[in-house]
């Protein structure tokens, strides 16, 4: 194997390169001087353009076909150009007269994985030699860093390791040529984003919520693995996963997991550039705004808002029947980032333990909406249809943004509770089960306020197995029609009349007055959305 160092100028070498990246997504095919030549930047070129000249330079060569006639010319013309190596992908073609006159003219030469695009192989490239292409500085980074923890704890595990961000992309992986692997990891390397399947977000957010390493049993032609958060006290930074050896995981492996977990935490905060801060700062003022503690004139200075603009404030948060929802939020937060800032650098977000709060200045609630829906889109494959979002009403006093807080939560509350709810709401959509929800505080807050023989005919119900609370909401919300409620309980008419006696001889329920009636429905629909069944027998 080759060794990994650089030269005495901290200039990456071709071993460093190899050792690196390596399988699957680099190959050798010749290395006539050794792996001690350095690198100092990458070229991606077009065989059709002229060729510039690259001391130490690495070349990518998209389009060449080694068994090409004109490949092994290309080849002289790369070396006299002061090129110190050259990639190009083989797709099964004959290779054997390119490595011979590589190896003749002093020239190394790589081949890269089939799959594996240019651009992202160039980034990879980019990511260890920490330059930015022919000419660039090299300053080292966090990605090279991150490849050398994952083979340090891959040579203890004898696995496969990969790490990764709360986007799932691979920043960084294992590349031991003897190292346990299957085809997910395999894609996941060469596309540098994991691939998306039915139980990856379910493992994601056990993982996430977790404080140690957890194991996953083989499933799915997919071999077992072990997997630890990256976390910066509670902050979840991203995820390292092992492919586990033949013999499994032992307590070493597990323990070299998590110190690769606590290092690769330090090497991700250190990489947090002035920008990433910006956000941050912004973070702070805006959960400051949202709470009230900050005056007008310096919510508007925190937050850069212009003078006069109209605000919008949108809400998202996760349904209350995913799973790990602290977790999820924090990855929520994460990902809406991402999507949001580069397309609105004006905005501020802000993530607490339920819901992450998005403020654009100079946008009403109409492009709020529109970016809600295109973010839920985006966002889709990653969180499939577990995230809801809230829309409040345009304001232009940065002292109204309590206030529309207070609105985004209580859409929210309903929207995340109901599977039915739409996925984007603003308040007249949910109004009507917003009010029931507030009338079920009430009636927690005094329970004197609530009719003992609704909680009677509830509870006999399911000590007995009758319906006579369906049969009573069904006739409720028919108005009375007698005929309509029985045919949705699938029941006869007389059988209806029946149980509504029934219901008035063993719990004295007063049904004559519309105002009671109203009381009875309501304690009736509250008890249905707290999971009372009503599905007709």
């Amino acid at each position: 194997m080759w060794l990994s160092d650089r030269t005495n100028d901290g200039v990456v070498t071709l071993g460093r390169l190899v050792e690196t990246i390596g399988s699957p997504v680099l190959t050798v095919l010749a290395a006539p001087h050794g792996p001690d030549q350095p690198v100092r930047g990458t070229v991606l070129h077009d065989p059709a353009d002229p060729l510039p000249a690259g001391a130490d330079q690495l070349l990518l060569m998209p389009g060449l076909q080694p068994d090409q006639p004109t490949a092994t010319q290309l080849v002289r013309d790369v070396a006299g150009r002061g090129y110190c190596a050259m990639v190009l992908k083989v797709r099964g073609a004959d290779t054997a007269d390119v490595v011979a006159e590589a190896s003749l003219r002093g020239l190394a030469l790589f081949a890269a994985a089939d799959e594996i695009s240019w651009r992202h192989l160039d980034a990879l490239l980019l990511s260890v030699l920490g330059s930015q292409g022919m000419g660039g500085e090299p300053t080292g980074g966090t990605e090279e860093g991150l490849f050398t923890l994952a083979n340090a704890a891959g040579a203890v595990i004898g696995g496969s390791v990969a790490i990764e961000d709360l986007d799932r992309r691979v920043m960084a992986y294992s590349s031991s040529l003897d190292q346990r692997i299957d085809s997910l990891r395999r894609e996941g390397i060469l596309s540098r984003r994991v691939p998306e399947i039915d139980h990856n977000l379910e493992r994601y957010r056990t993982v996430l919520g977790s404080d140690g390493v957890v194991r996953f049993p083989e499933a799915l032609g997919v071999l077992p693995r072990a997997a630890v958060a990256i976390k910066a006290g509670t902050q979840p930074l991203g995820t390292i996963w092992a492919v586990e050896g033949p013999q499994g995981i032992s307590a070493e492996g597990e323990k070299a997991l998590a110190d690769c977990a606590r290092m690769a935490a330090l090497h991700i905060l250190r990489n947090r550039n002035a920008n990433e801060l910006e956000l941050q700062k912004r973070e702070s003022a805006l959960l400051g705004a949202l709470e009230g503690l900050w005056a007008t004139h310096e919510t508007t200075f925190r937050l850069s808002i212009p003078p006069r603009a109209e605000l919008g404030l949108l809400a998202f948060a996760a349904s209350t029947d995913a799973a790990g929802l602290l977790a999820l939020t924090a990855h929520l937060g994460h990902a809406l980032t991402r999507h949001i800032v580069p397309f609105r650098p004006d905005a501020s977000i802000a993530t607490t333990s339920r819901a992450v709060y998005v403020l654009l200045p100079g946008s009403g609630s109409p492009a709020a909406t529109r970016l809600a829906h295109s973010v839920l889109a985006a966002l889709r494959d990653s969180f499939g249809d577990f995230v809801r979002a809230a829309v409040a009403p345009t304001e232009t006093d940065p002292a109204a943004l309590p206030a529309m807080r207070r609105e985004v939560d209580d859409i929210l509350r309903v929207t995340t509770a109901h599977p039915d709810a739409p996925r984007v709401a603003a308040l007249a959509d949910v109004q009507a089960r917003l009010l029931l929800a507030r009338v079920g505080d009430e009636l927690a807050a005094e329970p004197r306020l609530r009719h003992p023989s609704v909680a009677a005919l509830v509870a006999h119900d399911a000590d007995h197995g009758t319906d006579f609370a369906d049969s009573l909401l069904a006739w409720l919300e028919a108005v009375g029609n007698v005929a309509e409620a029985a045919a949705r309980l699938g029941v006869h008419t007389n059988t209806l009349r029946y149980r509504l006696r029934r219901t008035t001889e063993l719990f004295g329920l007063p049904l004559d007055q519309p105002d009671d009636r109203l009381s009875v429905w309501l304690q009736l629909r509250l008890a249905d959305d707290k999971g009372r069944a009503l599905s007709p027998r």
